[in-house]
């Protein structure tokens, strides 16, 4: 099991958008979700065409400016670049079926609302 994860730089992403700050601070230490047993969601080490990532995530989603952040077999959560809140809505999506969807305000609420999912 991975203890840490790779987001994507500041270099690489769009000028203007940053990732949350728990997000970030996951990032250096998964042990606590590590630690729940039917957490399934696994987050993604940055890749090295951020481009294309998009493209792709387009295609399956029918939505612009999307970069996935984590991965359940189909599902993935993203967050949309063009957002410069700091603190950008998550967006999940079956990548088989993208009209099954739903968006959360932001990521502390989809962390502890997958945590909740998992301990039930």
């Amino acid at each position: 099991m991975r203890n840490s994860f790779t987001p994507y730089s500041n270099k690489i992403l769009p000028k203007g958008f940053s990732f949350p700050k728990e997000y970030i601070e996951l990032s250096k230490n998964l042990s606590y979700v590590n630690s729940i047993q039917y957490f399934n969601w696994w987050f993604e080490d940055y890749r090295e065409d951020i481009e294309q990532h998009i493209s792709i995530l387009q295609k399956l989603t029918g939505k612009e400016n999307l970069i996935s952040f984590a991965r359940d077999l189909d599902w993935a959560a993203c967050f949309d670049l063009t957002d410069h809140s700091g603190d950008p809505k998550v967006y999940v999506y079956d990548l088989g079926n993208r009209e099954n969807h739903y968006v959360v305000n932001n990521f502390d609420e989809w962390l502890q609302g997958e945590i909740n999912k998992a301990k039930e």
